[in-house]
C-alpha cells in the first residue's frame, strides 16, 4: 500500500488543501553539478544542498561551491522572500531563454551552464512553486486553479530568517 499522506513540513493553511505552499526552504533544494565535457556512464555528478539563504559559485577560495574554470565569483543562488530559489550571475551563463532576466527563478530541472560546468536545480515537487497543485487536473491544456496567496504575499512569514515584503 502506498502512503499518500503529504510530508510533515507542508503548511496547510487552506481548508481545501492541495496547494504547493510547503514550509519555506523545504523540498530538499539542491544543485547537481557535472562537467559537460565528461558526461557519460560512470561519471557521478556532484550534489550540493542549498541549505543557506545564499550560495556563491565560482573558482575563488571564498566561494561556497568552488569549481575550477569559472570566474572567481561566477554566480549566486539565493532564496527569496517568496520561497523561490533564484540565480544571479556575475559571469556569463547559458540556459533559459533570452527573454528571461539574468536574475531568474529556478524551477526543478532548470539548467544553467557556466564554463565547462552544467548545473541542474532540484527540489521536491510538493515544494516547487512552478507546479501549482502538483500539475493541472485534466492535463496541461486544462485551466489552472487559482492558488491562495503565499505567506510573503500576505506580509507574513513562518521563517524568521527571511524578511517579509511590506504591504503598502
Amino acid at each position: 500500500m502506498v502512503n499518500e499522506d503529504p510530508p510533515d513540513d507542508i503548511v496547510d493553511e487552506q481548508p481545501n488543501g492541495g496547494t504547493t505552499h510547503a514550509t519555506p526552504g523545504s523540498g530538499n533544494p539542491a544543485l547537481v553539478v557535472s562537467r559537460a565535457d565528461r558526461a557519460g556512464p560512470g561519471e557521478t555528478p556532484l550534489t550540493f544542498p542549498l541549505d543557506a539563504e545564499e550560495i556563491t559559485v565560482g573558482s575563488g577560495a571564498d566561494q561556497d561551491i568552488r569549481l575550477e574554470g569559472l570566474e572567481t565569483h561566477h554566480l549566486t543562488i539565493y532564496h527569496d522572500q517568496r520561497d523561490e530559489y533564484r540565480v544571479r550571475p556575475s559571469g556569463h551563463i547559458e540556459g533559459g531563454s533570452v527573454a528571461e532576466p539574468a536574475d531568474r527563478v529556478l524551477r526543478t530541472g532548470a539548467r544553467v551552464a557556466a564554463g565547462p560546468w552544467e548545473m541542474t536545480f532540484q527540489r521536491a515537487e510538493y515544494a516547487d512553486h512552478g507546479r501549482p497543485f502538483g500539475g493541472r487536473e485534466g492535463g496541461e491544456l486544462a485551466d489552472n486553479v487559482t492558488q491562495p496567496p503565499r505567506p510573503a504575499d500576505r506580509g507574513t512569514r513562518s521563517n524568521p530568517g527571511i524578511q517579509s515584503r511590506q504591504e503598502d
